[in-house]
């Protein structure tokens, strides 16, 4: 009896990892993100609202993806985000804005504490330059690609932290290539049976 017990707790104690490894097939993140945006090439393009001569510009804005986890190592990831600012040069505004729509596959190496994970995604972005309150303006769509990685720390088996994702985020917005990168943090909400 007492070689049974023994064996039981052996068999309970190797199969606890398992459960820690198992997979929700949802993940959704919403936080903030910040981006360092490449925008001398663009204003040069549009050389009426070409008043900024600085290479990169900081926006601030958000970040949202949904991943449709395939098993406990792969998954496809579809992302959303937006960013702004507003920045003054001789009392006259250019308010800046870039939308993307992301898809792709993502890579992630699991344990207890939390998820590490490359991703690289492909899609469209859409780059405002707008002068206000009136004056002239400028917008495109372009091709977008995007390829980062980052860290959850996991709180329960529903919820995690995004402590980190940093990305390279390259758009080609007034037919000119801008090299983005971005930084953002957030909440992850985990959804469905586990696998």
């Amino acid at each position: 009896m007492k070689r049974t017990i023994h064996l039981f707790l052996l068999i309970l104690l190797l199969t606890m990892p398992c459960l820690a490894q198992e997979v929700r097939p949802w993940e959704v993140f919403a936080g903030y993100s910040f981006q360092r945006a490449d925008v001398r090439e663009y204003y040069k393009t549009t050389p009426i609202i070409y008043t900024f001569r600085h290479h990169y510009v900081n926006l601030n804005g958000f970040e949202t993806a949904v991943t449709e986890n395939v098993n406990h190592w792969f998954g496809g990831t579809l992302e959303f985000s937006g960013y702004y600012k507003t920045p003054q040069f001789l009392n006259v505004s250019n308010r800046e804005q870039m939308y993307t729509i992301l898809y792709g596959p993502r890579f992630s190496y699991r344990k207890p504490y939390g998820t590490a994970f490359v991703q690289g995604l492909l899609g469209a972005a859409r780059t405002s330059v707008n002068v206000v309150p009136t004056g002239p303006h400028a917008n495109d769509y372009s091709f977008a690609f995007d390829m980062g990685g980052g860290l959850d720390l996991t709180l329960t088996s529903q919820a995690a932290v995004r402590l980190l994702q940093l990305d390279y985020l390259r758009t080609n917005a007034f037919s000119s290539g801008q090299n983005n990168y971005r930084l953002s943090a957030g909440i992850v909400l985990h959804f469905g049976k586990g696998k």
